[in-house]
């Protein structure tokens, strides 16, 4: 059973009066909580620009979050990402998102990229596209009682130039939202279990 809490989402099997089925704040089994912190934003830059040959990369301005020091060193963040791109040129392009992971210790590391051209259009004038992903990044093996950040980074494929965080007509934004959404949250590893083949040990 889960429930929402002002301390994050927990998990816990609730036990029953005897006399009745009310439960209270004490019965549940289980208190921990899934999520530990979650570090939100928007990117911070309208129309955006990836351009370049392809393999060219860019850091994508304002998705540095600074999470500070894990709680337990066997959790996992999970970032997710979304944009509206649009081919800026309508020529041939692609892009996808790389994410970087720093430390004091080791500096900025690239951990995950979703390739070049994850969105990628064949030359076919004005079209836009949602942009997104979702990572799973572990806490740093070496250094898990150092604050962590994290970065996203844009990867181009082809000639063409890619406009993400797009102005659009009709388009509402304010208090710094730019078309986009970017969130990192610190996920309590003894909650959130893995499956299949994903080893989260980098």
């Amino acid at each position: 059973m889960a429930e929402l809490r002002s301390t994050g989402i927990h998990f816990g099997q609730p036990t029953y009066n005897q006399n009745g089925s009310e439960t209270n704040d004490n019965t549940y089994q289980g208190r921990a909580a899934a999520i530990v912190k979650i570090g939100f934003g928007s990117a911070s830059t309208l129309n955006e620009l990836a351009n370049g040959g392809s393999g060219s990369t860019g850091y994508i301005n304002g998705t540095e979050v600074n999470m500070g020091v894990p709680k337990a060193s066997d959790n996992l963040y999970r970032i997710s990402y979304m944009t509206t791109a649009d081919d800026n040129d309508g020529s041939t392009s692609g892009m996808g998102v790389m994410v970087y992971r720093y430390v004091p210790s080791s500096g900025w590391d690239r951990l995950l990229s979703q390739g070049e051209h994850t969105t990628y259009d064949s030359n076919m004038g004005d079209w836009y596209r949602h942009h997104s992903g979702i990572f799973w990044i572990p806490v740093h093996p070496s250094y898990p009682t150092e604050a962590h950040s994290f970065r996203l980074y844009w990867q181009k494929h082809s000639s063409g130039d890619v406009r993400f965080n797009c102005d659009i007509g009709g388009d509402q934004r304010r208090n710094g939202h730019i078309n986009n959404q970017y969130e990192v949250w610190e996920v309590n590893r003894d909650i959130i279990t893995t499956t299949g083949s994903f080893s989260p040990n980098f």
